[in-house]
């Protein structure tokens, strides 16, 4: 069957020349609990943060997302020839200047090349300055929409691939638990000859200078108790069954968020294999009990990443 899963580590971009311009967008996400979609936009675009975010959220239900929005010139060398009149943003600089003078003769201090130089100076240090005022905010906007959902729908196809590579790793990792448990279920059907040759064992060492006969049927008394109080078997057919699920849940196509439930299935999973090896005091599931819990906690790890 397919895999329908979906990671939230992803990464997309595209590119698109649009108003004399290059525009880039990159999409980086990484896992979280919630989703937390942060936009780095030119300052003059700051306004279509809320929009680029609304649009993220119709491709990404869980994560933390970062969109980065760039632009340059598409020609640099008759930008770079024309600096003053692409570059800086001529309105805003005559008005933080004009301001500035308009300040500084209202306190009655002298008004010279050099202070006009400083607030010149001070005006360069603001991003606004640099701003293009006359860029078509709406004529952009319909462009910059197109470029994002093109990153979006290919940090989309980056998350299925990384998907299927975890639904891979899951599958092995499951199958090692299968094996484990097997070789578990194998020793746990022999405890009760092991347990009672370690209490014949035991007892003669101890009635040996007594000369005292061991009593057979108490002796198979003793046993079926310590067999009852270390029965695994429900502990067993339920990890198995959990075991299923978990492949099923990786197999089913559905819409819904997997991460949660496959987080649960591996939290009963640590349950099981925990109370199997308190309960059962035997070398050989104790060393079976410790190679589960190992790839079970590289399942939960990669679990982490499921959305």
């Amino acid at each position: 069957m397919p895999d329908h899963l979906l990671s939230m580590t992803g990464y997309g971009e595209a590119s698109v020349s649009a108003a004399d311009k290059e525009w880039h967008i990159v999409i980086q996400s990484v896992n979280s609990r919630y989703m937390d979609c942060r936009c780095r936009l030119p300052h003059a675009l700051q306004s279509l943060e809320l929009q680029f975010r609304s649009l993220a959220k119709k491709f990404i239900e869980r994560g933390k997302v970062d969109i980065v929005l760039t632009s340059s010139p598409s020609d640099p060398a008759s930008s770079f020839e024309g600096a003053s009149l692409t570059h800086f943003n001529n309105a805003w600089l005559s008005s933080y200047c004009l301001a500035g003078v308009d300040f500084l003769d209202s306190l009655g201090w002298p008004v010279n090349d050099l202070a006009r130089s400083s607030i010149f100076q001070s005006a360069l240090t603001r991003k606004e300055a640099f701003d293009v005022p006359s860029q078509n905010l709406d004529d952009v906007s319909g462009i910059l929409d197109g470029l994002l959902l093109e990153a979006l729908k290919a940090h989309f196809e980056s998350r299925k691939q990384e998907g299927l590579c975890l639904a891979a790793d899951f599958r092995h990792r499951i199958s090692l638990l299968e094996q484990r448990l097997s070789e578990v279920e194998n020793f746990s059907e022999g405890m009760s000859e092991i347990f009672k040759g370690r209490i014949e064992q035991r007892l003669n060492l101890i009635l040996a200078d007594a000369k005292v006969e061991l009593d057979e049927a108490r002796l198979c008394q003793e046993v079926a108790y310590l067999i009852d109080k270390a029965d695994i078997s429900e502990e067993i057919v339920r990890l198995r069954a959990h075991l299923t699920q978990f492949i099923n849940e990786i197999d089913i196509s559905s819409n819904n968020r997997k991460g949660k439930k496959l987080e649960f299935v591996v939290q009963e999973m640590l349950r099981e294999i925990n109370t199997i090896g308190s309960k059962a005091n035997l070398l050989e599931i104790t060393r079976n009990v410790v190679d589960m819990k190992n790839e079970l906690e590289k399942i939960r790890e990669q679990v982490q990443n499921v959305i």
